[in-house]
């Protein structure tokens, strides 16, 4: 069972790397799958990546991207990391934060490394299909190559949770969040976890911690206010 909708960030931005990468097939494309089934990384060698058979790429449905004005559109693009947040937390709508979580999210997918970069994209394929142990496999083979690469980490948990391995994923989030304290989207998968496992006080935290980033998001304001509740009590 997978945590929705806190995972569903991941999920949003990652499908976007998937439209891009080398070879992907739009819908109904007839040509079968003919990239490589592997890669040689230094350090690791021959590294395989296969698909599930008779498994093809696609585009997957999603809602159009949300749109900024004109006046404001293009200051994303150029605005660095710190900006982004900043802006993050003070937005005026929900379009504006959005965007502005969609900006953020691009810039963490990023590792530096071409051949990260591509291995995620293998990893969050498999894991659209459903291939979640090959997920992990290459998760894991990412986490190797790129230990501080906090997006790494983010993935792998999520593969972690729908596998059912709470205990591992929750390290994960937690690793990431020592790498990159801001990561929002990390902190409301983990406060969903924790509120799944029962650590109410724990997982009322980690929502304070990604609204104290992202106030706007609506699904944590909700949880925040029902954790609250069962934390601390009504106010008298």
């Amino acid at each position: 069972m997978r945590l929705a909708p806190s995972s569903r960030f991941f999920a949003a931005a990652f499908a976007a790397a998937l439209l891009t990468a080398p070879g992907a097939l739009a819908a109904g494309a007839e040509p079968p799958f003919t990239e490589p089934q592997y890669l040689d990384i230094p350090g690791l060698g021959r590294v395989p990546i296969p698909l599930p058979p008779g498994a093809r790429l696609f585009s997957p449905r999603r809602s159009p991207p949300v749109e900024l004005a004109p006046e404001r559109a293009p200051l994303i693009a150029r605005d660095s990391l710190e900006d982004l947040i900043r802006r993050l937390g003070l937005a005026d709508s929900e379009e504006e934060e959005g965007a502005l979580a969609q900006a953020i999210g691009r810039l963490w997918a990023r590792s530096g490394s071409p051949t990260a970069d591509l291995l995620l994209r293998r990893a969050m394929a498999a894991a659209s299909l459903g291939a979640d142990s090959l997920a992990l496999d290459l998760f894991d083979r990412i986490v190797t190559l790129e230990p501080s690469w906090a997006e790494a980490l983010v993935g792998r948990a999520n593969v972690r949770i729908a596998l059912g391995d709470l205990d591992n994923a929750e390290r994960d989030l937690d690793a990431a969040l020592r790498l990159e304290p801001r990561r929002f989207d990390a902190l409301g998968t983990l406060g969903a976890l924790r509120e799944r496992i029962g650590a109410s006080a724990r997982a009322l935290e980690a929502y304070r911690r990604a609204r104290a980033l992202d106030p706007r998001r609506e699904e944590w304001r909700k949880a925040e206010e029902r954790l609250r509740l069962e934390v601390e009590g009504r106010d008298i």
